[in-house]
């Protein structure tokens, strides 16, 4: 009387149990091999996710040779003024000047830099003139003064091999040359004066596109032209950058976005989860045989007290009863004199035992992952 009390008990107050488990039963049982070959797809997808942004969140440089050359040379016109001496409109570089018949030099600069490999980063560039009044005796200044000729223009480089540098710029002699006779004059001093006209160029090159500092470079093109002398000569003072370098990109890994990163691990975790259910479940199919044995040993020994049946009845509107133990289904059995019921959903899966009593239905799931 105990137990059919209980089941009676179960039975009243299942309603909450029903609609619960009315909604679990409609669902598709997914057998082994149909969670396998789903667990299958979600690790190859968050295996490629993770790749993916792992590969996103670091800069990976290999070890290579890399080639460089720069040449940077200036050339110059010495425009003169009206006279009866030259026909000419200027003369070439390499000649004496009379300082009187100067009225302009114009320089053209002329840089280029090439590579064997494709370069991120920038160029700057500025063209600068230093004023510079000197002592003959021990070459040290006097006087020294900088102007800016040209601003400072700045590029980037985006997968570019080479970059080209073309400027002109004029200088009129005859300004600079009165600033230094004006000082000579005004403190009476035994002096030479000069004004170094140069190109300041400037390299940076991320380390993403080669990660060796000796790529990035500063230099200058310089022209020294003398002042307060009746003839003078136009030096090149480190006229031409010509250079040659083969130097090694090291390997390299750099975090370069952490958001990139953070998904990455995500996926990682996600793939190892999926890979430990895989490997269970393989385990399962091919070791794990006490779910048929279990079978096998309630459907041998309850033999007579087991009808087979190829269809489930109706959930709906009934009363759901789930027990946890198959001993606990034969109790109801004897306490209601109701056959029990055996439906198999997935061969070497699942499979129910119910018995059918009123509006109730009392059933117990054998289940091969439990």
């Amino acid at each position: 009387m105990q137990k059919n009390t209980k089941i009676k008990t179960n039975s009243t107050n299942g309603s909450k149990l029903n609609r619960k488990n009315n909604h679990s039963k409609k669902n598709i049982y997914l057998g082994y091999y149909s969670r396998l070959s789903i667990l299958m797809i979600l690790f190859i997808f968050s295996t490629l996710l993770f790749y993916v942004f792992i590969n996103k969140s670091l800069i990976i440089q290999e070890e290579k040779n890399v080639f460089y050359e720069e040449n940077g040379t200036p050339d110059y016109k010495v425009y003169l003024k009206n006279n009866i001496y030259y026909d000419e409109e200027y003369l070439e570089k390499g000649m004496s000047y009379i300082a009187n018949l100067i009225d302009y030099i114009s320089i053209d600069y002329n840089y280029k830099f090439t590579s064997n490999t494709l370069l991120n980063g920038e160029y700057y560039y500025k063209i600068s003139a230093d004023l510079e009044i000197t002592n003959p005796k021990n070459n040290s200044l006097y006087y020294s003064k900088n102007y800016l000729l040209l601003d400072e223009k700045r590029f980037t480089l985006e997968n570019e091999k080479e970059y080209t540098i073309h400027e002109n710029i004029k200088i009129n002699y005859d300004t600079y040359n009165f600033l230094a006779n004006s000082f000579k004059s005004s403190y009476g001093v035994n002096a030479e004066s000069k004004l170094k006209v140069y190109l300041e160029i400037h390299r940076r090159i991320e380390e993403e596109s080669v990660n060796n500092s000796k790529i990035n470079g500063d230099g200058k093109i310089n022209l020294i032209i003398p002042l307060s002398e009746k003839a003078i000569n136009i030096k090149m003072d480190s006229l031409e950058i010509k250079d040659q370098k083969v130097i090694v990109s090291l390997s390299n890994y750099k975090i370069d976005d952490v958001k990139y990163l953070i998904l990455g691990l995500v996926f990682l975790i996600i793939t190892i989860v999926i890979f430990v259910r895989i490997t269970k479940i393989v385990w399962n199919l091919q070791y794990n045989n006490s779910y048929d044995k279990l079978l096998k040993k309630i459907l041998r020994q309850y033999d007579r007290l087991i009808v087979n049946t190829n269809s489930m009845p109706n959930l709906k509107d009934r009363n759901i009863i789930e027990l946890e133990d198959f001993s606990e289904l034969l109790d109801a059995k004897d306490n209601l004199h109701k056959p029990i019921y055996y439906y198999e959903v997935t061969p070497h899966q699942k499979c129910y035992f119910f018995i059918k009593y009123d509006n109730d239905l009392i059933i117990y799931t054998l289940k091969n992952k439990d």
